[in-house]
């Protein structure tokens, strides 16, 4: 009798234990990362992508329907790797437009998407992830899964309508006091003329209060491309308060609150939209992998006229020529990584439509001529 109750106790002290440690072992945040881009440069999401492949993880992406245009082949490619390409409307928030104005626009956008990437688009959002009743019929009927909503704290939530098969994914919000709310992202502070500095402070405190699901945004022309930004998420990436995820991963861990549509709290605020950084973006620096080599770079056939002329060109010139000939593996790869720098090339096209494609010191030449001749010898100091 006394030997069974000396084994049921040490057997209650070991539950109690186990059920101690567990209590204080705190669990980690369930994230997951959207990197949205409007601007026409992608660069930022070639530095993005380097290190999300490298650990392992996959984001949502979110190009504006111009840059999906001007890059189809790298975003179908992204797709293909396993990324969720989202799609977003962002010529205005959704709020009050009429439902048949929302649903032509959300059924072009996603058939469009789903046209290039050969992926079902699972998530749709309009400027500042405004939505009102009218996106959530026009989505039920279109059959987008998610929308992406104007969160309204630190918290992630994922909102599911009682009325609807579509859902609402609460982005994490943050609270600028006088200057209104805005996602958890660089261009939020940025734009309010925070610095990176502010930003990784902003973040620590935001994984801080342990909300239980979080989305953190990047803009990638911000956070992609500038070092002190891109710093603090490559910090955030590694906090062992977070558990990044992939988006389906995210999705079915991800606190889901099922409600009357009239019950899902709605955030219409937006009181910031004049942008004031407080150092402009071209002064801030670059990554290092984008920063500009002291080198020709040149992308070319090694057949055409003009090709043929560079190479000769080049033969004459005490300074380093990198050149990239079109049988390369990863050719076209690293040269629109290039040309995504550059709203457009100078020289013979406006539009890089003839080889050689020529980078020296933040300037993109297409073809090859006398003027460009001139002007690269200028730049290298051999018009001396």
């Amino acid at each position: 009798m006394k030997k069974g109750l000396l084994i049921l106790f040490v057997l209650l002290l070991s539950f109690l234990g186990i059920y101690f440690y567990s209590s204080r072992v705190t669990k980690k945040t369930n994230g997951v990362i959207l990197l949205s881009e409007n601007t026409g440069d992608i660069s930022g999401y070639y530095v993005w992508e380097k290190e999300l492949d490298a650990k392992g993880l996959k984001a949502i992406i979110k190009p504006e329907r111009s840059v999906l245009e001007k890059y189809p082949d790298y975003f179908k490619k992204l797709a293909d790797k396993g990324y969720e390409i989202a799609t977003g409307y962002g010529e205005a928030p959704f709020w009050e437009m009429p439902y048949e104005e929302q649903y032509k626009i959300m059924k072009e956008y996603k058939e469009y998407a789903e046209k290039i990437t050969g992926k079902p688009i699972k998530i749709f959002s309009s400027k500042y992830f405004a939505y009102d009743e009218n996106t959530l019929k026009a989505a039920d009927a279109l059959g987008i899964p998610y929308i992406l909503a104007r969160g309204s704290g630190i918290k992630a939530a994922i909102y599911s309508p009682e009325e609807y098969k579509t859902k609402l994914i609460s982005v994490s919000n943050l609270v600028f006091e006088d200057m209104g709310s805005g996602s958890l992202c660089d261009a939020s502070l940025f734009q309010r003329g925070s610095t990176a500095d502010d930003f990784k402070k902003v973040l620590d405190d935001s994984f801080n209060e342990k909300p239980r699901d979080l989305v953190l945004v990047s803009h990638v022309y911000i956070g992609g491309t500038r070092k002190g930004w891109w710093d603090a998420y490559a910090s955030a990436l590694v906090s062992e308060k977070v558990q990044w995820r992939n988006f389906d991963s995210w999705v079915g861990r991800a606190e889901e609150l099922k409600m009357p549509y009239s019950e899902i709290p709605y955030n219409t605020e937006v009181k910031y939209v004049v942008p004031k950084p407080a150092v402009p973006l071209e002064e801030l620096e670059l990554i290092p992998d984008l920063k500009t080599k002291e080198s020709i770079t040149v992308f070319h056939n090694g057949k055409g006229p003009m090709c043929l002329e560079f190479i000769e060109f080049a033969k004459t010139l005490d300074f380093p020529v990198e050149q990239h000939l079109d049988t390369e593996e990863k050719f076209y790869e690293t040269l629109e990584s290039y040309k995504s720098k550059f709203p457009k090339s100078q020289g013979v096209s406006e539009s890089f439509g003839y080889y050689p494609i020529i980078f020296l010191n933040n300037k993109a030449y297409s073809g090859f001529n006398e003027e460009i001749k001139k002007e690269i010898l200028k730049d290298i100091g051999g018009d001396k």
